[in-house]
């Protein structure tokens, strides 16, 4: 194991005595959710930043619970931040390097929240980050649906699931997975399988599922519920991201979700 995979497994570990503690109750009802940041320095990787701010509407001040999943320390998995109105708050990302995390953010007053990855070079755009709220997120029994995932000369596509950290307890989740042929609708890969404590990013999804090499695919994840059967207190996402070979510069693509009353 890598020694930033021993330091990400001791703060888990650290952690993981919240298992026995009840889902926390809300802290407001004006949510905003981060699929994912990311920020690095280590050798392979793109020096990439994560910028983050919180301002308010109208000059009102307001008090803001974030919870970083996974957190680079204890002490930063869930902090109170006080937004004073008129301004913008700068928030310190505290996840660790090199890994994707979410942040979530909780508040009895309104906020907003804008959240960017830049390279620190200046040479690629920013990646801006989607802000999502915790009524967006997939419930037990609703599909996600993003695509298309490619890979070829001009372009090179990955996916993740994520989840808010305020559901670390109600983890592992289980998810079913269905991949098809772009355009066509042909089925290429159906599997379930079940999502441990942390977000899982696919970096390399032709050989996780066994597909072709670059053969384009859409996605379609359900969530089956937590195996444990606790509460959920919000939700799953499932995130897509293309990167431009060329350049580098990366977009998300549109996620969709189906609820379970709904058809598809």
């Amino acid at each position: 194991m890598s020694g930033r995979g021993r330091h990400l497994l001791a703060i888990v570990l650290a952690l993981s005595s919240a298992c026995s503690r009840r889902a926390p109750e809300p802290f407001g009802s004006y949510t905003a959710f981060l699929p994912v940041v990311f920020w690095s320095r280590a050798h392979g990787f793109l020096p990439w930043a994560a910028h983050l701010s919180l301002t308010t509407p109208d000059g009102a001040p307001a008090v803001v619970k974030l919870t970083r999943w996974p957190p680079d320390a204890s002490d930063a998995e869930e902090v109170l931040i006080d937004v004073p109105g008129g301004t913008a708050r700068h928030v310190p990302v505290r996840t660790p390097p090199s890994t994707p995390a979410s942040l979530y953010f909780e508040s009895r007053s309104p906020f907003s929240v804008k959240a960017s990855i830049v390279d620190r070079r200046g040479l690629v755009p920013a990646l801006e980050v989607p802000v999502l709220t915790r009524e967006d997120l997939a419930r037990p029994g609703d599909s996600l649906l993003l695509g298309p995932i490619v890979s070829n000369g001009a372009e090179r596509g990955h996916f993740g699931f994520t989840f808010p950290g305020v559901d670390r307890d109600a983890v592992p989740f289980e998810v079913r997975v269905r991949l098809t042929a772009a355009g066509t609708g042909k089925l290429l890969h159906e599997s379930s399988f079940v999502l441990t404590g942390l977000p899982l990013t696919i970096e390399d999804p032709w050989k996780r599922f066994g597909l072709a090499a670059g053969t384009p695919f859409d996605v379609e994840v359900t969530f089956l519920g937590g195996v444990r059967g606790r509460p959920i207190a919000t939700g799953l996402w499932v995130y897509g991201v293309t990167s431009v070979r060329a350049t580098s510069t990366p977009h998300f693509l549109a996620t969709r979700v189906v609820r379970a009353s709904a058809p598809h």
